[in-house]
């Protein structure tokens, strides 16, 4: 009557030991894939740091670009506008020549104001470019973070199994 009772407590005392192994193993699982996830997300994170920063150079440079032509388009504008005056001011009444001059000051002008609308919207990408790149710093630092503080744990919660398992041989002993 006892051998009944005492194989099924070692038997349950095995299936015990053998629920907490699986189930450590199975923490131990979730704690691999949930590091792996975090690497990916900083390796992603870090990426789009990188491409954020190489469109902010290209847009960089196209402003300048843009700043040159602007001044190019404004110099050629007081040409126009110089010429229209001297044609103005002189006694010939040739309207052709001057009605000629006032489409090219008003063409010059639309494309001056034009590239001024150009050179604000550069402006405008550059400071959004700015703000993504320094928004997704701050993402990956706090997610740098996070993962140290989830290391820190995982390594303290190792340190205490390690422990107790210690901890229960000299009980054992």
């Amino acid at each position: 009557m006892l051998l009944p009772i005492l194989t099924n407590a070692q038997f349950s005392s095995a299936q015990r030991q053998m629920q907490s192994s699986n189930a450590m193993f199975a923490q131990q699982n979730r704690m691999f894939m949930q590091q792996q996830q975090q690497q990916r997300d900083m390796n992603r994170m870090l990426h789009n740091v990188q491409t954020t920063e190489s469109k902010l150079a290209k847009e960089e440079r196209r402003q300048k670009k843009l700043e040159e032509k602007s001044i190019e388009k404004q110099a050629d504008l007081k040409t126009k506008q110089a010429q229209l005056a001297a044609l103005e001011s002189s006694n010939t009444d040739n309207k052709k020549e001057i009605e000629k001059a006032k489409k090219q000051v008003s063409k010059s002008e639309t494309k001056l104001n034009k590239s001024k609308t150009d050179l604000e919207s550069s402006s405008e990408k550059i400071e959004a470019l700015k703000k993504d790149i320094e928004s997704a710093k701050l993402k990956k630092e706090e997610l740098a973070k996070k993962q140290e503080e989830e290391k820190r744990i995982h390594e303290q919660e190792k340190a205490e199994k390690e422990e107790k398992k210690r901890l229960e041989k000299e009980v054992k002993n």
